[in-house]
């Protein structure tokens, strides 16, 4: 049975693509690798044109993307989908772009695939004539596609192009580097030990934190899981507790005296279901993290001052372990 896992895999991998032709049970494996978004530059100059983004609309059944360009005289905006066609018994793509041709819809259909290599059989026109027809060659590689143009007839157009990908959830979490490590610490005199690691395609992290037996032996305690939101443009954090806590916050980075901050705004329920809040704040100094968290509300009531909440509340220092 195929799963949103699987497919992810598919879509992340970098090695060769099949070399069969595709069929209507496993076309999705060739077209995943489209997946992501892509800044797009000129093969002859190396400028940068524009920025491609590719997504599943519908996973397994169609591939939605959209283009648009950057500089020039006349913007070009283009959306379109690809699909299995049953009728053609090919992968079929059909977009429409504004641009300097004004209004264009273009046919695409896969008509080889061998190895990396991907080639396109194409047809653009406008509601009063047939613009161009052209062949496109796209060549996967471990930092991109290369594409080339062969032109067949009508109005030319460039001939090559690189896509590049952008990691959005770098871009938009850029001290996420500065986080991946091992991490010790004591916890009101427990010692822990938290392990923060990529994702594939170093496109998420996972903080994942461990209680530190006497004998050595360690117990998963948490995972928080740090995610890119694409309607947003934000990183969101998922907290995820071994009593059966859970809940979200959006970190905000900023700087104070010298040093990277993360100001958090949790919000979850624990395991029983109710209602959970407090606020977090990090800062990051080289190999050392300080954690502090305050303001523990239980169903919108804070939680009383005591020894639980002087243990919520106590400070945490964390000092990188040295590779």
């Amino acid at each position: 049975m195929r799963t949103l896992t699987t497919m992810l895999t598919i879509a992340m991998a970098t090695t060769a693509l099949q070399a069969a032709p595709p069929t209507a049970d496993d076309w999705w494996t060739t077209m995943g690798r489209y997946q992501g978004d892509h800044i797009l530059k000129d093969g002859e100059s190396g400028d940068v044109i524009g920025e491609f983004s590719v997504e599943w609309g519908v996973p397994f059944q169609r591939l939605n993307y959209r283009y648009h360009s950057t500089g020039g005289d006349v913007a070009t905006t283009m959306t379109g989908f690809c699909h299995w066609d049953e009728t053609l018994g090919k992968v079929r793509f059909v977009e429409v772009e504004t641009g300097p041709d004004g209004l264009v819809t273009s046919v695409g259909e896969l008509a080889d695939v061998d190895d990396a290599t991907l080639t396109w059989n194409i047809r653009s026109w406008t509601e009063k004539e047939m613009v161009r027809s052209f062949q496109m060659k796209d060549v996967f590689g471990s930092d991109g596609v290369d594409r080339s143009i062969e032109m067949k007839s009508g109005k030319a157009m460039p001939t090559s192009f690189v896509w590049t990908p952008v990691n959005r959830f770098q871009r938009a979490f850029p001290i996420a580097e500065r986080l991946v490590g091992t991490w010790n610490f004591t916890d009101n005199g427990q010692a822990k030990i938290a392990k923060v690691e990529w994702g594939p395609g170093k496109e998420t992290l996972v903080e994942t934190t461990h209680i530190v037996g006497a004998d050595g032996k360690t117990t998963e305690d948490s995972t928080v899981t740090y995610m890119y939101d694409r309607v947003a443009d934000r990183v969101r954090m998922h907290f995820m507790g071994a009593n059966g806590s859970s809940g979200w916050a959006t970190p905000l980075v900023g700087r104070m005296d010298g040093t990277t901050t993360m100001e958090l705004a949790w919000r979850g329920r624990n395991a029983m279901g109710q209602r959970i809040a407090a606020s977090g704040f990090r800062k990051l100094d080289g190999d050392t993290m300080t954690l502090a968290m305050s303001e523990f509300e239980l169903e919108g009531a804070p939680v009383p001052a005591g020894p639980a909440r002087e243990a919520m509340t106590a400070p945490k220092v964390l000092t990188r372990a040295k590779k």
